[in-house]
């Protein structure tokens, strides 16, 4: 059990930033405003198992960092930060695609 709330409240974000970045993709590349440029999800994008392949991933990921954050705590919480940073990137690249290729 993590007892920071900090860190709880920083892998819920995390959480929450991956299952954006996945709607945001699917949204943008099905309606062909971008695509996708992970290699090993191009070929799932347009596919309804997409998001549950996605979202399952985000699970995994802040699962791991969840249980390893006891034993670890400062470089659990730094790659959770250097995660956080990349996936704010990411929303926020996505959504400046969508506004940019709006009527």
């Amino acid at each position: 059990m993590v007892k920071s709330r900090t860190m709880r409240l920083t892998l819920y974000t995390l959480f929450g930033l991956i299952a954006a970045d996945g709607l945001l993709t699917r949204f943008l590349v099905t309606n062909g405003h971008a695509l996708e440029v992970n290699p090993f999800l191009q070929a799932w994008v347009g596919q309804e198992l997409f998001l549950a392949i996605k979202v399952s991933g985000a699970f995994l990921v802040t699962l791991l960092l969840w249980i390893k954050y006891n034993t670890k705590p400062r470089l659990i919480y730094i790659t959770t930060a250097v995660f956080l940073v990349f996936y704010t990137s990411i929303v926020f690249w996505n959504l400046s695609v969508f506004l940019i290729t709006q009527p």
